[in-house]
């Protein structure tokens, strides 16, 4: 007869397997996304346009073939414009300007409790992500980190990762990432990405700001 320690893991490894299976099988090719694009006008006369372009992600298989594992690459460009809107004579002068590119990686199961599966290998209490292939980025306030930065991600809740931020020097400006590998380990369950652009302009007299972001793509 089976124990009711062992009943619980197998219903458990159960669940997760038709989670993951309800998710559906994504194959392994270049999945293009939608360009996104938005535009505002400030109240001293700036026209700020935010752009998202060659957008694709690439689920690739795992290759520690395991379930609690997922990879892939993606890829974006992004780009800022300013001008003056047209009819208008701006009246304050820009002072600064930022855009910047960001990675949002959301994974479905909680199993914070660290669930046990398998060979006794414990998942949790945090998935882990990393991201490779774009220098230059930077995690919270540390600084520049090359080839690859890793964060935790909660279970259950999502993370934002940033894939470059670049301050203008002119009315223009632009950040392209192309084929980041991003992994995800300790995630029993579906996981989703989706490209975050924002974009900030300050005068003496106004902040604005503008956000725009892809289709949530399965990992």
């Amino acid at each position: 007869m089976i124990g009711r320690g062992w009943r619980s893991v197998v219903a458990l490894c159960v669940a997760v397997a038709a989670l993951v299976g309800g998710a559906g099988v994504v194959a392994a090719t270049p999945t293009p996304v939608a360009s996104k694009y938005d535009t505002l006008v400030t109240d001293d006369g700036w026209k700020i346009e935010l752009r998202a372009s060659e957008l694709v992600v690439n689920p690739m298989s795992n290759i520690a073939n395991s379930f609690a594992s997922r990879e892939g690459w993606i890829s974006a460009r992004v780009g800022a414009l300013i001008t003056p809107s047209p009819g208008r004579r701006p009246t304050q002068p820009v002072q600064s300007a930022v855009l910047e590119q960001f990675l949002v990686v959301g994974c479905q199961v909680d199993v914070s409790d660290g669930a046990t599966f398998g060979f006794g290998s414990s998942i949790g209490p945090n998935a882990n992500v990393t991201i490779s292939g774009q220098p230059g980025v930077s995690v919270g306030g540390s600084a520049s980190v090359s080839p690859s930065i890793s964060a935790q991600i909660k279970p259950g809740r999502i993370t934002e990762i940033s894939l470059g931020k670049k301050t203008l020097q002119t009315n223009r400006a632009s950040i392209r990432a192309k084929r980041v590998h991003v992994r995800v380990d300790g995630c029993a369950g579906p996981t989703t990405v989706r490209v975050i652009v924002r974009f900030s302009a300050s005068t003496p007299t106004a902040d604005d700001t503008i956000n725009i972001h892809s289709a949530r793509m399965w990992l």
